[in-house]
């Protein structure tokens, strides 16, 4: 099996290898990729065809042939075929479930659904079917297959609240017009086919995780090979279509408005997300009472809050960004190049897209959405709330205690405390106070972190001690360090510590798994277990009447060794449910290692044997 290092490294060397053909042999590489979201379509109309072509083979031999017949239904044979036709023919109908959202119809908002019409008319866009409004500053288009593989989708426009009232009219039209350009004729016929078959792939892959049966496994080991491959060979393709769309959408728009759209999204969401949102949330580290955001947040869009020279910061931020291997959409720098419509600073509208198509409605869809706010997060809001008085209230007594008297927990806490509430002190002096005192990798990965944040590269070698210290500490350690050369131009080093993080990721799966599955094959040894551990089994199965005998053995671990995993068998009463004594057990041992729990005479008999004979008795009533 490949690590993630190499699917990586091998899903980017496809990446370069399309888009060095898409440039120097075009055709070709269109002709590949259509070749190979064919692949897709062959396999499972070839499974179809073969189940079909299954049965009616399977029902003209009965009737031609009485001791074929006999023989189907002797040997069981007809469950076995008609079993496996069925559990494939499940895997094939994979349910969608179409994105839910605060529903918009023509009748309410004719404004809306006029002008979302003259488009669709323009682009030969299909029909969308539903409109949705969420908070977000995004909009979409999602199609939601009513026949499952087979296609028939319902599409959905999914508009954000936010980014229609940090638009104009015209832009907003262009950010529509970009959406259903994805899908219209004006893209192009072959683009936008695949631009559908990469998202219909990406759906089937999530619907066949959901599904557990045989016929679903089958046909995720396919599409696990195959999604991931046909998005990144399609992925130049992809790339081209979104420079596609912009084009559509300033031809049906203008440049200007097209332009600004993209400079509105990708500079002020960030600074809404600054200015706005956080300092709202921030709110419940003080208030009880929740608030209701959506009201704020036009009022806050509506007096254009932002200097000149901080627009101006922000957008040689976001075009200073380079195009990546991970997104098909192109960055902000590359866009505006493509439109040759220059680089307009972000301007919030004076009337926006949000007044012009909610028109009078806009107040009530406010009061809407911050009632649906206030009911899914006001419980959330207000633990916060506790949590941050509670804090606070230890903290302050903390720091009234002389540092010499406090224990090595208070120490921490009052560290840890002092980061989270109060951002006007420095933490790090009582963090190397505590380590000097107390040595104990938590902290030195906490002093590094602290210190690679201020860019001082000591901080590297607390994290690196750290990390050998306490194991599980190695993926945020490797991903901190890699953010640190990354931030410093070092690409080589960022590279060195990504690969180091995605080897323990790979570590970190493999162990799980080690640890979720017992099979006859898994070596089993005698039981290193302290005396806690046993004291905890025996007075777990003394409480239990119906276990007469325990046994307990160990699986050794390749993988962090040190984290035991246990099984346990028992003997049960003759007129004991297996069931139930299985559950009771799992319940009653509380303890901190992995545990199989199995009964002599159940379902895994032979497994129980096997700990049997290579643990020891530790229980008899």
């Amino acid at each position: 099996m490949k690590t993630t290092t190499e699917r990586r490294e091998h899903l980017e060397a496809l990446i370069c290898r399309a888009e060095r053909e898409a440039l120097q042999r075009p055709e070709l590489y269109r002709a590949k990729v259509g070749l190979m979201a064919l692949l897709g379509y062959l396999v499972i109309f070839g499974v179809l065809f073969t189940l079909l072509a299954l049965s009616v083979g399977i029902g003209w031999a009965a009737l031609a042939s009485t001791t074929f017949a006999i023989l189907l239904l002797k040997k069981k044979l007809i469950f076995v075929i008609l079993g496996m036709i069925y559990v494939l023919l499940r895997a094939l109908w994979v349910k969608f479930e179409a994105p839910e959202g605060y529903r918009l119809t023509a009748k309410q908002y004719p404004q809306l659904f006029d002008r979302l019409k003259t488009l669709s008319r323009q682009l030969r866009a299909p029909r969308i079917h539903q409109v949705i409004l969420t908070p977000e500053a995004n909009a979409a288009i999602v199609q939601t297959p009513r026949l499952g593989v087979f296609g028939f989708p319902k599409n959905t426009l999914i508009l954000g609240l936010e980014l229609l009232m940090s638009l104009t009219p015209a832009q907003a039209e262009a950010v529509v017009a970009h959406e259903l350009g994805h899908l219209s004729a004006a893209h192009g016929r072959f683009g936008g086919w695949i631009y559908r078959v990469r998202l219909g792939w990406q759906r089937i892959v999530e619907g066949l995780e959901q599904q557990q049966n045989i016929g679903a496994s089958l046909m995720r080991r396919f599409f696990d090979w195959y999604a991931p491959a046909f998005a990144a060979y399609s992925f130049a393709l992809a790339r081209s279509n979104e420079f596609a769309a912009d084009a559509v959408a300033a031809q049906l728009t203008s440049r200007a408005d097209a332009a600004q759209a993209l400079v509105n999204s990708y500079v002020v969401s960030g600074l809404v997300s600054e200015r706005f949102w956080a300092p709202f949330f921030q709110q419940a580290d003080c208030i009880e009472q929740p608030a209701a955001p959506f009201g704020p947040l036009r009022d806050f869009l509506s007096q254009a809050p932002f200097a000149a020279e901080e627009l101006q910061r922000k957008s040689a931020e976001a075009l200073a960004i380079a195009t990546g291997h991970y997104d098909t959409h192109p960055a902000l720098n590359d866009r505006l190049q493509a439109l040759q419509a220059g680089t307009p600073l972000p301007k919030l509208p004076a009337v926006s897209a949000a007044q012009a198509w909610l028109g009078e409605r806009l107040p009530s869809v406010l009061a809407d959405f911050d009632r649906l706010w206030l009911q899914r997060h006001g419980e959330n809001w207000r633990e916060r709330f506790r949590y941050c008085r509670q804090g606070r209230e230890q903290l302050a007594e903390l720091a009234q205690l002389p540092a010499e008297q406090l224990s090595a927990e208070q120490h921490w806490r009052l560290a840890m405390l002092t980061e989270e509430f109060m951002p006007d002190t420095d933490p790090l002096p009582l963090f190397q106070r505590y380590r000097a005192a107390h040595p104990d990798a938590n902290a030195d990965f906490v002093i590094g972190r602290l210190l690679l944040k201020r860019g001082d590269p000591a901080g590297a070698d607390s994290i690196q001690a750290a990390m050998q210290a306490k194991p599980e500490l190695a993926i945020d350690g490797c991903r901190w360090l890699e953010y640190f050369h990354r931030s410093r131009g070092d690409a080589d080093a960022a590279e060195q510590w990504l690969r180091r993080a995605e080897r323990h990721a790979d570590i970190d799966r493999a162990a799980e798994l080690e640890r979720q599955n017992l099979t006859r094959k898994d070596a089993l040894a005698n039981p290193q277990a302290d005396a806690d551990t046993l004291a905890a089994v025996r007075t777990a199965a003394a409480n239990i009447a119906g276990i007469k005998r325990v046994w307990l053995a160990e699986k050794p671990m390749q993988h962090y060794p040190e984290a035991k995993s246990y099984v346990v068998v028992f003997a049960k009463g003759w007129f004991a449910s297996e069931k139930k004594l299985t559950q009771r057990l799992v319940a009653e041992l509380r303890l901190p290692q992995n545990l199989f729990v199995l009964c002599k005479s159940g379902a895994h008999a032979a497994i129980a044997k096997r700990a049997i004979k290579a643990g020891s008795e530790v229980y008899r009533r």
